[in-house]
């Protein structure tokens, strides 16, 4: 681990949806990185994540058409909804992996946000917090996605080419694909937490971070 990491803290929190009719289904998570600030003698936080995750497993117990259900949560899932949903289904799609079958997701994690202070970027902080969040986040079976589309904050004037290209980069190694121009979609079976779980299962490690 590197020495800004073992300078930071990382908290993760989990509840039902403010919305009442959707909260047996629906998760909300939320995570931050923080840092001590010499100067404020206090906690500064420097990066965030938040998302949901819908139980798609039970929802298709309850909605005969998943989109009236996806439509309902946020303007992002709905049309997030467009793009993943067949035969009022999703499916775990594992792009490492050359499978026939396709499995039936038991659930859908939508990552909303995930946003480093400009100062710690490209540090690794962004890659950790979707480390931290699969090691939180049920993800048995289920199909990580989010918009990626750079975020306006005050550090960014503007949503450049380059800026989008990047962003797409840095999912792209993180094993996320496509799925129309903005979303990208990635097999929970890749992510870290998931991966140490099968290994373990095999009686094998995975080596420490660095």
């Amino acid at each position: 681990m590197n020495e800004l990491m073992s300078d930071l803290e990382f908290e993760f929190s989990m509840k039902p949806s403010d919305m009442e009719d959707l909260s047996h289904l629906l998760v909300e998570f939320n995570g931050k990185a923080l840092i001590w600030d010499d100067e404020t003698g206090g906690e500064k936080e420097i990066a965030r994540l938040k998302g949901h995750r819908l139980d798609l497993a039970s929802a298709r117990k309850c909605y005969e058409n998943l989109q009236d259900l996806f439509d309902l949560i946020t303007p992002e899932i709905s049309d997030l909804g467009s793009h993943i949903i067949s035969d009022n289904n999703c499916y775990v799609e594992c792009c490492s992996r050359d499978e026939p079958e396709k499995t039936p997701c038991a659930s859908l994690v939508y990552i909303d946000e995930l946003v480093v202070d400009p100062e710690y970027r490209s540090r690794g902080i962004g890659t950790e917090m979707l480390k931290r969040m699969s090691e939180v986040v049920d993800l048995n079976n289920a199909l990580v996605a989010l918009k990626a589309y750079p975020i306006l904050d005050e550090e960014t004037a503007a949503r450049s080419p380059e800026l989008k290209k990047k962003l797409k980069n840095f999912y792209a190694k993180l094993g996320f694909r496509h799925s129309g121009e903005h979303y990208m979609v990635k097999d929970a079976r890749d992510c870290h937490a998931q991966r140490r779980r099968a290994l373990a299962e095999q009686g094998i490690s995975l080596p420490a971070a660095s």
